[in-house]
């Protein structure tokens, strides 16, 4: 459960811990795995996989991307008399949109099909940030005669490198008959912050997170209520502002990304596409909610070797994001290893099926290897979604 908990209160062993961890994710409702992979790769897609892909879109879509990885130290005291703390250092990259059907039936099949047709594309919406997270909070155990309360309370200082956020308010295109010419209409924005900065540390937006832990743990069963990554970034530095708002028509192209003979753009003029469309505005600092989590979670203890099963919900602040619904059996394996399995609906994707394994060696080190989304690897034709996630954790 890794990658969806803070990597600090995913475990509460007391005493010094330091960890390092890494985690990705691909989530898409739609279109699946082994196209996502293809079109990375650059392959050539077959109408069959693109025909299931468009059978399994809605009328808005959505699409979530993670990149995550950090380092933390934590100290939590053995009596209940005292405060813990933990300071945590992570590399974030974000991305989530969301889409219409028209879109990327347009982008897998040209626009031939939509031939005497308007294909519709509005309220489309794209974000992209990377940032800096340093972070630093108090845990605290308060131990009772029914059982254990673990609280921890975090604040984060961030600092922005890269952002982009595209708004399409209204989008259509109309094909001809003939395929003589296309009709457009565009209204949005686009809005970046340095999106072409190289430097690890780039205080192009600036801003703060916090993060809540309130966990109750007794003998048979226990309840969490978490939030991470709560918090805003305001850019600031290096920004555009660029309206769209036009009507346009453009003869003789046939809009097809992913036809054998390669994308129709290699030799189109963006310029000219694009020539009237564009009004450049007067930059202005802007304030941008990051995705945080919002989680509620509880177990119960099946039998004194610690088998369990839970179950549990998470929100994200983003757009388009589906209420996340988990359920899962953990239980521990011979030579102190652990297995956890769960399966869960929602997100930025659609089904997904959770694996983790954990091994911890004679107390002092620990190894947590899983991904959210094994149905992405074993069965990619139909699978939405992939990711993985590993922490390392010594306890001294």
């Amino acid at each position: 459960m890794a990658q969806l908990r803070h990597p600090v209160t995913t475990d509460w062993t007391s005493g010094y811990s330091v960890g390092a961890y890494g985690r990705y994710q691909v989530a898409t409702n739609a279109p699946s795995s082994e196209l996502v992979w293809n079109i990375y790769q650059g392959k050539f897609l077959d109408r069959g996989s693109r025909e299931a892909v468009s059978n399994r879109l809605q009328n808005m879509n959505g699409i979530g991307v993670d990149l995550d990885y950090g380092i933390y130290a934590r100290h939590l005291p053995d009596s209940s008399k005292g405060l813990g703390w933990y300071i945590n250092i992570a590399d974030r990259t974000h991305a989530h949109g969301r889409y219409t059907r028209d879109l990327l039936n347009l982008a897998m099949f040209g626009n031939a099909m939509y031939a005497g047709e308007t294909a519709e594309l509005s309220n489309l919406y794209a974000t992209f940030f990377t940032y800096k997270q340093f972070e630093a909070g108090i845990l605290k155990q308060l131990s009772t005669k029914s059982g254990t309360w673990n609280v921890g309370v975090g604040l984060s200082f961030l600092a922005g490198n890269r952002n982009l956020e595209l708004i399409i308010d209204e989008g259509s295109l109309y094909t001809d008959p003939d395929g003589e010419y296309l009709d457009g209409t565009l209204a949005g924005s686009i809005r970046t912050s340095s999106l072409t900065s190289s430097q690890f540390i780039d205080g192009n937006g600036l801003g703060m997170s916090a993060a809540i832990y309130l966990g109750y743990e007794g003998e048979r069963f226990g309840i969490s209520l978490a939030a991470d990554d709560v918090g805003f970034l305001r850019w600031s530095k290096n920004i555009t502002h660029t309206e769209l708002d036009s009507t346009f028509r453009f003869e003789g192209v046939d809009i097809n990304l992913f036809g054998s003979g390669g994308t129709s753009f290699t030799n189109l003029s963006v310029d000219s596409l694009f020539d009237g469309l564009i009004t450049e505005l007067e930059s202005e600092p802007y304030l941008r909610a990051i995705p945080g989590r919002i989680r509620l979670e509880g177990f119960y203890r099946v039998n004194e070797k610690d088998l369990r099963v839970y179950a549990g919900i998470q929100h994200r602040i983003a757009r388009r994001y589906v209420p996340y619904g988990y359920v899962g059996i953990s239980s521990p394996l011979p030579k102190g290893f652990f297995i956890d399995g769960r399966f869960a609906y929602g997100g930025f994707g659609s089904w997904h099926l959770g694996l983790e394994v954990r091994k911890r060696f004679k107390e002092v080190f620990e190894v947590r290897l899983g991904t959210n989304n094994l149905e992405g690897y074993i069965l990619p034709m139909f699978g939405t979604s992939q990711s993985a996630y590993i922490s390392l954790a010594g306890y001294f």
